[in-house]
């Protein structure tokens, strides 16, 4: 009985441990984050349509643990027939290297390029 108390209590510790080392991002590294989430979004989204003109996005939430941003954002862009947006979930080092991404909702005409170009990016 004493092993397994020992055990749980153990397990909390460390579950609190890694919670207190996530922290939400400050403003400066949300801007920071918005930029690299660009550059992220971009190559998620040129595998479809080529971005050819103004990006923008909008971080949902961002956190900064062990040197690295996790990150849920809408990106927003031109293409030459129009606009287009995806949501993601990205996870990229603080100089954005590393970067691994999830796209989990794209607009109906990203969907529609997807269907026209063979790639499934979002599960919509």
């Amino acid at each position: 009985m004493i092993k397994k108390t020992l055990i749980a209590a153990a397990a909390i510790m460390a579950m609190s441990t890694v919670a207190a080392v996530a922290a939400p991002c400050s403003d400066e590294q949300e801007s920071a984050a918005g930029m690299l989430a660009a550059g992220v979004g971009k190559a998620a989204v040129s595998k479809v349509v080529a971005v050819t003109g103004k990006q923008m996005v909008n971080i949902e939430t961002c956190e900064f643990r062990a040197g690295a941003y996790q990150v849920d954002y809408k990106y927003n862009f031109l293409a030459a027939d129009g606009l287009y947006w995806v949501e993601l979930s990205a996870k990229f080092g603080a100089d954005g290297s590393g970067a691994t991404s999830r796209v989990t909702k794209a607009s109906p005409n990203m969907a529609a390029a997807e269907a026209k170009a063979g790639v499934k990016l979002a599960a919509n």
